[in-house]
């Protein structure tokens, strides 16, 4: 039986690390081995090996994130949501479907929707029949929905869903102006008494304010362990 892939967050940015690193080390080898021992080729050698040992690591740091430390984020996620089972869960920029089919599983008596844009730069072979082909391989097929969808104008009704959840997706939107609108939907579509859990590397307190002027309640703010580069996770609730 096929296992579910969820994919490699940011490739581009571990290709680029990876080639760097391969110039730099190779290059500061390649200057140490034509050198004289002590003179300034030799000592600019070893100067370029300690920037590509540090691209190296933080490449497989990343590689590790994607394929191991994002599931256990996931599931802590997803475990401070206490789902009882029967909510509508929307996952924004589902990617291949982490929180979407993490979330499916909680929910043998609901359903999980997920949209996405089908960025390649953002994940790689991101599309939606690879986040298909992860829910036949989870088990979840049944409950879940994949459509097409902007988070800056999401494609559902006013308060039509329990929770919103969403990983390393909202900082990819280019501008503040335009994070906002999307935090300002994924409001919007909150019923009163839902919850949003956001995991995401970079303006996460901006998240935070613009639930609190919508009328959240903040109920967690803070870094999760799993996910490198360094990422907060965000739970905030839409009182009843």
């Amino acid at each position: 039986m096929a296992r579910a892939n969820y994919g490699i967050d940011a490739p581009n940015v571990i290709r680029t690390m990876g080639l760097l690193t391969l110039g730099l080390i190779g290059g500061g080898l390649v200057l140490q081995a034509v050198s004289r021992t002590g003179s300034g080729t030799a000592r600019l050698g070893v100067t370029l090996l300690w920037p590509g040992a540090s691209f190296a690591v933080t490449a497989l740091l990343m590689l590790v994130s994607s394929r191991f430390g994002k599931q256990r984020a996931r599931d802590r996620l997803l475990d401070r949501l206490a789902l009882r089972g029967d909510e509508t869960v929307l996952d924004v920029g589902c990617g291949h479907g982490l929180l979407l089919l993490g979330a499916a599983k909680r929910l043998p008596r609901g359903n999980a929707v997920g949209i996405d844009l089908w960025s390649q730069a953002d994940q790689h072979a991101n599309r939606a029949a690879a986040t298909i082909a992860n829910a036949v391989a989870e088990g979840v097929s049944d409950r879940v929905t994949v459509r097409d969808g902007d988070m800056r104008q999401l494609p559902l009704e006013d308060a039509s869903v329990d929770v919103v959840v969403s990983s390393l997706a909202i900082h990819n939107v280019p501008s503040a102006a335009e994070r906002a609108s999307s935090i300002r939907e994924i409001a919007r579509v909150v019923r009163p008494g839902g919850r949003v859990a956001i995991l995401d590397i970079a303006h996460v307190g901006d998240y935070a304010r613009e639930l609190r002027k919508a009328g959240f309640i903040v109920e967690h703010n803070g870094i999760t362990p799993w996910i490198f580069p360094p990422t907060r996770e965000l739970v905030a609730r839409r009182p009843e």
